[in-house]
């Protein structure tokens, strides 16, 4: 996927984030998702924050690629049952990454929404990572514009709108009660 230079100071779909710093998102998310699971820590370790300086379009795509290394071999190192802190849960390897494929796929569109880039992403993924953190999603809808709706960022037709109320539910599969949660950590996030 290519991007005009010229547009990655501009700003991000639906954030308030420029595109440059929406990338840096990813690669920030993949850090912290490696260092949780990796430290096997069940509580909020309270260190949170950027770790990838804004910079050029090459850069950031190594960067985020070797984040995504790290965290595979993090979770495949990782014994059955062993779950780890999110401030949206206690996920297991798997929440994990699929969690990192949603901050992949999602932000990485917010990024280039508006350019000519073209994203289409794998249906095939999308239905895996609605099924194990979006588990209310209908199943019968195109996997991309589902994934959109599911994180606030897209109509479905015969669904309400979620907007910055959409969460997913990275616990066990097991310990979802069935309703469609809702939440308010992304609501009037800068």
């Amino acid at each position: 996927m290519r991007v005009d230079p010229a547009l990655w100071d501009k700003q991000a779909y639906g954030l308030e984030w420029i595109r440059s710093r929406t990338i840096s998102h990813i690669d920030d998310a993949l850090a912290f998702y490696s260092r949780s699971l990796a430290s096997r820590n069940t509580e909020n370790p309270g260190v949170r924050g950027p770790v990838l300086q804004e910079g050029s379009i090459e850069a950031s795509a190594r960067q985020i690629e070797a984040g995504a290394e790290v965290l595979v071999k993090v979770s495949d190192g990782t014994p059955e049952g062993v779950r780890a802190f999110s401030p949206t849960g206690q996920p297991d390897a798997e929440g994990f990454l699929a969690m990192a494929c949603v901050e992949i796929m999602v932000h990485g569109y917010d990024a280039v929404a508006g350019t000519e880039a073209e994203f289409d992403p794998d249906d095939g993924l999308c239905r895996r990572i609605l099924g194990r953190l979006f588990p209310w999603a209908p199943p019968n809808t195109p996997g991309w514009t589902t994934l959109l709706w599911a994180t606030g960022r897209g109509e479905l037709e015969g669904q309400d709108f979620l907007g910055e109320t959409w969460v997913w539910h990275n616990d066990l599969l097991a310990d979802w009660e069935g309703a469609v949660p809702s939440c308010s950590l992304w609501v009037g996030r800068k």
